[in-house]
C-alpha cells in the first residue's frame, strides 16, 4: 500500500486485490490517510495493480466513496484494468464518481 500527495490530490494505491482477506487492513489504512491528509480536495484510488475485487472490495470502494464525499473532496478512480471496469459497470460505481481505464 502506498499514498502520495500532489497539491491537493491524494493518491491511495492499493497495490494488492480488494478482496476479502485483505479489507480491513486496507480499511484502516484509507481510513487513516485521509484523516492525516484531510486538506486535500481529490483523492484518487489508483487501482492499476489490482486484478480482482469482490463484492467486500466493492463495499470497501463504496465507504470510501461515502468518506469522502462527506468530508465535501471529491474521488476517482484511476488506472482499472478490463476487469475492474466489468465490476464497476455491474455495481454501476461510475454512476457515483469517475473510473478510468489504464
Amino acid at each position: 500500500m502506498k499514498v502520495k500527495k500532489e497539491n491537493n490530490t491524494l493518491f491511495l494505491i492499493p497495490e494488492t486485490d480488494l478482496i476479502a482477506n485483505r479489507i480491513e487492513e486496507l480499511r484502516d489504512y484509507f481510513a487513516e490517510q485521509l484523516k492525516e491528509h484531510s486538506d486535500v480536495s481529490h483523492v484518487l484510488l489508483d487501482v492499476n495493480g489490482v486484478d480482482f475485487v469482490d463484492s467486500l472490495g466493492v463495499n470497501l470502494i463504496v465507504g470510501l466513496y461515502r468518506q469522502v464525499t462527506a468530508a465535501s473532496q471529491t474521488i476517482e478512480i484511476i488506472g482499472a484494468g478490463e476487469n475492474f471496469m466489468k465490476v464497476a459497470a455491474f455495481f454501476r460505481l461510475t454512476s457515483l464518481f469517475p473510473v478510468k481505464s489504464e
